[in-house]
Order: C-alpha cells, then sequence, then structure tokens
C-alpha cells in the first residue's frame, strides 16, 4: 500500500516498548499500602513485591494467632490488589489505553 511507512510503525511501537519499561522500573522503587482492621499494613512496591508488614501491637493482645494471620493475608491481598491497579493504570496512561499482550 503507498503511503504507509512499515518502519515509522515500528519505531513508534519501539518507543513505546521503551517507555513502558522505564515506567514499570520507577514503579518498582514506588510503594502502596493495604490494611486490614486499622491493624495490620502491608506495603509492597509496583511490581508486587512485598516491602513489609507492619502489626499494631493491639493485634497481639488477644494472642489470637488465627486472627493476626487473617489480618496479614487481607492486608497482603488488599496491597498487591492496590500494586496491580496502579501499575494497570500507570501503563494505560502510556499506551493510551491500547493493550498491548506481554507487556501492558
Amino acid at each position: 500500500m503507498p503511503g504507509i511507512d512499515l518502519n515509522y510503525f515500528i519505531r513508534q511501537a519501539n518507543k513505546l516498548t521503551e517507555k513502558i519499561e522505564q515506567r514499570k522500573k520507577e514503579l518498582a522503587e514506588e510503594t502502596v499500602e493495604g490494611n486490614a482492621g486499622g491493624l495490620v499494613t502491608a506495603v509492597v512496591n509496583g511490581v508486587q513485591e512485598i516491602k513489609a508488614i507492619h502489626i499494631d501491637p493491639k493485634a497481639l493482645e488477644g494472642n489470637d494467632t488465627a486472627l493476626v494471620e487473617d489480618l496479614v493475608v487481607a492486608a497482603v491481598n488488599q496491597a498487591l490488589e492496590n500494586s496491580r491497579n496502579k501499575m494497570k493504570t500507570e501503563l494505560e496512561k502510556i499506551s493510551g489505553g491500547v493493550k498491548i499482550p506481554g507487556i501492558t
């Protein structure tokens, strides 16, 4: 087809991929939190790695290990969900909402 510069589209795709990969690296340095009952907070980065777990001493007062375990799981799950949502939102900003398999 005349007038279509395939190399232009390839260069644009490569630029987009570079921007997305750069943003992923930046997101690895950013953190989000999840909280369960105000007693347990989980901190994860933008690539879903757990960075910290904070447990309020009040959660340990009743010696209810099962409750504390459930709170930790809930806080981690919320933090991971927040992290996935943040990554999705940030990458959609770069790609203009276009889904790129394996990248966004």
